[in-house]
């Protein structure tokens, strides 16, 4: 009988250690460790509470059982994070983010500050897509999106770059409405009690979680009216209600509306850093993914108010992939469009 040559049991031995199970190396590495969970928002708001709901099961649902940590990161809109999880935290799968969904588009406006590539992240998960919405009080004579475009309407803004402003710019632009926007307001509540006060009609740019967990009570009555959705995908919460983005067929026009009301497709996305080892990011991928199924976290998700319709990380980086292949010509309509 032959004996095995020392180079066949080298190989061997190595084969032996690649072939290792993902779980137990991830299990290994993870077993009595801490993952910390940065968050671009401050405490309490909606971002801020679906991360930390997220954060209390995630661990359970990583091999090893790892603590899982909240660490609020703000400035900047979101910039301070994104910026800290792209060039400064560790690369070790131990360091993840919850982001804000626009800072994936902020490149594109030339937004100061800006130190980080988005498709360069390893995207994890989305917890939840959405559709931003433009809603009228009654009596105003705004009952349909044929209203919008028929005649001038007072819309209320908190700021030039706020959702408020930048859905109607677009609806201006690209789909014949006559809004015109009233600025000054210190806040969406604001905003909303302008228009029932009679100041303005309505407002646009308040995404579906807000509209039916905020102002449930004023839809319900009939006193506040959804008159239209705005994403690429109608939100079960808005069912039956137009979505005029599905009537645009210009191809240059869907690229600028994709920049524009992308960021609702992936509304609440988790990311590692670039560079952290690709049988990290599985593991945590297929976390965050079993823990968006755990009925105890959707228990929890629906006391709270909590919305979640999530997205694969695998389809949230092909998303985050693909828009960074815009044609420049639609990148600048969607940059005069919305004043940048």
């Amino acid at each position: 009988m032959l004996k095995p040559s020392l180079t066949a049991i080298v190989v061997t031995a190595a084969l032996a250690g690649t072939a290792l199970p993902n779980h137990a190396r991830a299990e290994d590495f993870y077993s009595g460790k801490t993952i910390r969970l940065g968050i671009a928002a401050g405490p309490g708001g909606g971002f801020d509470t679906i991360a930390r709901t997220i954060g209390e099961h995630l661990g359970k649902h990583v091999p090893g059982n790892p603590s899982v940590v909240p660490e609020n990161r703000v400035g900047a809109g979101g910039r301070v994070m994104a910026n800290w999880l792209y060039g400064v935290a560790p690369k070790d799968g131990l360091h993840i983010g919850m982001l804000g969904p626009w800072s994936v588009f902020e490149p594109f406006w030339d937004q100061p500050g800006v130190q980080f590539e988005p498709a360069k992240f390893n995207w994890l998960v989305s917890a939840n897509r959405e559709a931003s919405s433009c809603m009228f009080w009654k009596g105003r004579g705004v009952e349909t999106f044929r209203h919008m475009q028929a005649k001038e309407i007072k819309v209320g803004s908190y700021g030039p770059t706020s959702a408020q402003t930048q859905d109607a710019l677009a609806l201006n632009a690209l789909l014949g409405t006559k809004l015109s926007i009233i600025h000054g307001y210190k806040g969406t509540n604001d905003t909303m009690l302008a228009v029932e006060r009679g100041e303005i009609d309505g407002t646009c740019g308040i995404w579906a979680s807000s509209a039916m967990s905020a102002y449930s009570s004023q839809i319900q009555r009939g006193d506040l009216k959804v008159v239209v959705q705005l994403g690429f995908q109608d939100h079960p919460d808005f069912k039956g209600i137009e979505n005029p983005i599905a009537t645009v067929t210009n191809p240059e026009d869907q690229a600028a509306l994709r920049l524009i009301f992308g960021q609702l497709d992936i509304a609440r996305p988790f990311a590692a850093p670039p560079g952290v080892p690709a049988d990290r990011v599985a593991t945590l991928r297929k976390a965050f993914w079993s823990v968006l199924q755990d009925p105890e976290l959707i228990a929890s998700a629906k006391r709270q108010g909590l919305d979640l319709r999530p997205l694969e990380g695998e389809k949230v980086q092909a998303f985050v992939e693909e828009v960074f292949k815009t044609p420049k010509a639609a990148i600048e309509r969607a940059k005069k469009i919305q004043g940048y």
